[in-house]
């Protein structure tokens, strides 16, 4: 198979909203792209063991500039983009570029490893996922990309299975510790920053 990975992402200006009770907006948007940089750094390093090119979706000029720095490819997002839209956007892209099979791992995870993510993908079934601990969908992988409809949101992980099972699709459901977390909420971030007290503070000092 030839393998495109994406990473969607908004522009840290405008992600986690969800955490200004806890943080500032400087912080939110020094945490994001902070998380951006791990999950780019890990997926690199997953690259000199597995072979896979590395994508980027944002409509972003910030993180089109940060993406170059990976060495990745950068689909536009265009503007007002969901997570929905923008995966989308990646299998359409990859169809259009002969990528047999998608994967897509988000930007916010909290503890990502490479050895989950090369793990991840030496599974040949067409859909693979990740869930999170709240059943999200923490990385997904599809084969052909337009496999399965995307359904991310609420109780994603089971849908995408759901999904897949419905077109007779082979499936598979991993969890992985490193994929579990993500943070969007003040509770993952309380979680994470158990593991790691300088998530936040090295980012916002």
């Amino acid at each position: 198979m030839t393998t495109l990975v994406v990473v969607p992402m908004k522009d840290p200006a405008h992600s986690k909203t969800r955490l200004a009770p806890v943080l500032t907006a400087h912080e939110r948007s020094e945490l994001a792209k902070r998380l951006f940089c791990r999950t780019m750094s890990v997926l690199q390093i997953s690259q000199t063991i597995v072979s896979f090119d590395l994508a980027v979706v944002t409509a972003s000029p910030m993180i089109r500039t940060l993406a170059c720095h990976y060495t990745s490819i950068v689909i536009d997002e265009g503007s007002g983009g969901t997570l929905c839209t923008s995966a989308e956007q990646a299998a359409t892209w990859a169809m259009a570029h002969d990528y047999t099979r998608l994967g897509i791992i988000p930007a916010d995870l909290a503890a990502p490893d490479s050895d989950d993510v090369c793990r991840l993908l030496s599974h040949d079934e067409q859909v693979v996922v990740c869930p999170s601990l709240y059943d999200g969908t923490n990385a997904l992988l599809a084969a052909p990309p337009r496999a399965i409809p995307f359904c991310y949101g609420p109780n994603s992980a089971s849908r995408h299975l759901e999904a897949a099972h419905k077109l007779g699709l082979t499936a598979r459901r991993l969890s992985f510790d490193s994929f579990r977390l993500d943070i969007d909420t003040s509770s993952c971030l309380s979680q994470a920053l158990a593991q790691d007290e300088s998530l936040v503070e090295e980012e916002s000092a």
